[in-house]
C-alpha cells in the first residue's frame, strides 16, 4: 500500500472517530456544541490550516496529504470548523513566507484557531473606499 493510501486509511479511520454527527452537513437541531466539540478536535489535530508548519499551529501536511483531508472531510461532509478568509487565505501563507519570527508566533496561532479574524480595505484615488 502506497503511503498516500495508508495516510487516507488513517485520516478516514480518524475523521469517523472524531466527527460528531452534529458537525456534518445536514444535521439538525442545535448543533452549536458539536460545531464547539469539532472546532477544537480540528485545533488540536492542526487541520483548520493542514499545511501551515505545526509551530505555527498547522498541521504539518504536504500538498497530496491536505488534498487527501480535504477528500475525506468532504466524504463525511463535515462542515468547516474555522471559516478562512483573509487571515488563512492571504495573511496567513504572506507573513509565513515574509514575517519575522515575531510577527508570526504573534498572529499565526489566533488565526488557525479562530480567534482572530482578517479584513482588507481598499481606497482608491477618485474611486472612494470598499
Amino acid at each position: 500500500m502506497s503511503d498516500i493510501n495508508a495516510f487516507r486509511n488513517e485520516v478516514r479511520d480518524w475523521l469517523e472517530e472524531h466527527c460528531p454527527d452534529g458537525a456534518r452537513a445536514g444535521a439538525s437541531g442545535d448543533t452549536g456544541d458539536a460545531m464547539q466539540q469539532w472546532r477544537d478536535t480540528l485545533i488540536e489535530q492542526g487541520w483548520t490550516v493542514p499545511m501551515w508548519p505545526k509551530e505555527y499551529g498547522g498541521g504539518g501536511l504536504d500538498r497530496a496529504q491536505a488534498r487527501v483531508l480535504a477528500e475525506e472531510l468532504g466524504r463525511i461532509r463535515a462542515r468547516p470548523a474555522v471559516m478562512g478568509g483573509m487571515g488563512t487565505g492571504m495573511l496567513g501563507p504572506t507573513l509565513l513566507e515574509y514575517g519575522t519570527e515575531e510577527q508570526k508566533k504573534r498572529h499565526l496561532i489566533p488565526i488557525t484557531r479562530g480567534e482572530t479574524r482578517w479584513c482588507q480595505g481598499y481606497s482608491e484615488p477618485g474611486a472612494g473606499s470598499d
